[in-house]
């Protein structure tokens, strides 16, 4: 008897693809025990191929567009993404029937998938120390001036 695989199993695409193409070369039910899938899936798989294909290759320009603006230290926000594979799935696509949304679910799963992160612009922490010491010299100023203390200007050395 098989053994009892667990339910909700999530494949990735390459994996998807590597099953499709050795059960063209050999069967379907060899594809399932070579890889240890369930039978139906690889059956579900070569009937859906058509739509495999587009999403690998969307898949790697996404990941070639985003490395590529990142290499050039250029800014991509999330909806940047979803705008560009909404762009590059139209000239990927052959048929004009099938349908995709770009959604944040798909941004999220596209983003986890490949290991990247969009984070938020952040303002710098600390402004540079001489400005810093010429603030707070000022502000001690004021405080000597107002309360008639005497000391030192502090100094940044």
């Amino acid at each position: 008897m098989a053994p009892v695989q667990c339910r909700n199993k999530k494949y990735d695409l390459k994996f998807k693809v590597a099953v499709v193409n050795y059960a063209e070369q050999n069967s379907g039910e060899a594809a399932a025990r070579h890889f240890s899938v369930d039978p139906r899936r690889v059956r579900e798989w070569r009937k859906n191929k058509t739509a495999l294909q587009p999403s690998e290759e969307l898949e790697v320009n996404m990941r070639e567009w985003v490395i590529g603006k990142r290499l050039r230290h250029e800014r991509v926000t999330r909806k940047m993404i979803r705008v560009k594979a909404k762009e590059i799935f139209t000239t990927v696509s052959d048929s004009s029937d099938e349908r995709f949304s770009a959604s944040a679910g798909w941004l999220d799963r596209f983003l986890h998938r490949n290991n990247f992160t969009c984070r938020r612009r952040t303002t710098i922490a600390q402004k540079d120390a001489k400005e810093f010491t010429e603030n707070h010299n000022t502000k001690q100023c004021c405080r000597r001036t107002t309360h008639n203390t005497k000391t030192e200007p502090t100094t940044n050395t």
